[in-house]
């Protein structure tokens, strides 16, 4: 089963958001204990944003909603080529005049297609 890959162009100023994820214990005495939660405990989210023409914009809209639950292949702005899905609630299409739309999205790190 081929991946689709997001080739369109999105906004510069995407700003990355990491998640590191840990388990910790607090002891009493000020001591923390801090582990990772596996192989996969940091993962990145993108919000980005992509703008041009209705036809076009229409085409990126399509393939947002085809991946909130498949992923598929980005190159981000630090050019590391991985998989993403799109989070489910963070499609916004915003329209700018009758043929110019921007479309706001979140792009959640995935680690299996």
């Amino acid at each position: 089963m081929a991946i689709d890959e997001f080739s369109w162009c999105v906004r510069t100023g995407a700003a990355e958001e990491l998640t590191v994820a840990t388990l910790q214990a607090q002891f009493g005495d000020g001591y923390k204990q801090v582990a990772g939660t596996g192989i996969n405990s940091a993962s990145e989210s993108w919000p980005v944003t992509c703008s041009g023409n209705k036809t076009e914009m229409a085409a990126v809209r399509a393939f947002l909603k085809a991946h909130v639950t498949a992923s598929c292949w980005w190159v981000n702005p630090w050019g590391e080529r991985k998989l993403y899905r799109v989070k489910s609630d963070s499609i916004r299409p915003n329209f700018i005049n009758g043929n110019f739309v921007e479309i706001a999205f979140t792009f959640e790190q995935a680690f299996a297609p």
